[in-house]
């Protein structure tokens, strides 16, 4: 009999441990999640949080020839090169000071998706298909119904075409 009361007290002992060790876990547990809570919220208060937005004045090559407007320019410069402002500054000039102005879209030649249609050499200025072309930093294409109707190259030359006048000082 004395061994059947050893044997209850050791299970009641081990199973109290047992509930000992299960309930410092579950305290330990709660804790952590509490304690994750209060860092993330600090954490959550320090972000910024910023809107985005789309451009509708950018176009990439694969959609160079589907903008809504029956007629519409093109202007394609590499961002990161020495005349990047002027050419951004002729487009913008032109849009802003022409009442009947046609519109222009943007076309970043550095971008990953426009890379493969960028030359420093031998552009195609004939091209008729998006697959065809192949365009220098600072090209302006004219495109009416879908289709390209002018291909022009260089910045005094887009200068002409958008009619962008130096004013007198």
């Amino acid at each position: 009999m004395k061994n059947k009361i050893n044997y209850e007290k050791e299970e009641q002992n081990e199973i109290m441990k047992f509930l000992l060790v299960l309930l410092i876990v579950v305290a330990l547990i709660i804790g952590l999640y509490f304690i994750s809570k209060l860092v993330i919220k600090e954490e959550v208060k320090d972000l910024s949080y910023q809107t985005g937005t789309i451009s509708t004045n950018v176009v990439v090559v694969g959609t160079l020839l589907n903008a809504p407007e029956k007629e519409y320019y093109v202007l394609a410069y590499d961002r990161e090169k020495n005349d990047a402002n002027a050419y951004a500054t002729y487009a913008g000039y032109y849009a802003n000071r022409q009442e009947d102005a046609t519109k222009v879209y943007y076309l970043e030649l550095n971008n990953g998706l426009n890379k493969d249609y960028y030359v420093e050499e031998n552009s195609n200025p004939n091209a008729k298909k998006i697959k065809d072309l192949k365009m220098k930093d600072g090209t302006l294409i004219k495109v009416q119904n879908g289709k390209i109707t002018k291909y022009i190259e260089g910045l005094e030359n887009i200068q002409k075409e958008l009619k962008v006048t130096k004013e007198k000082k």
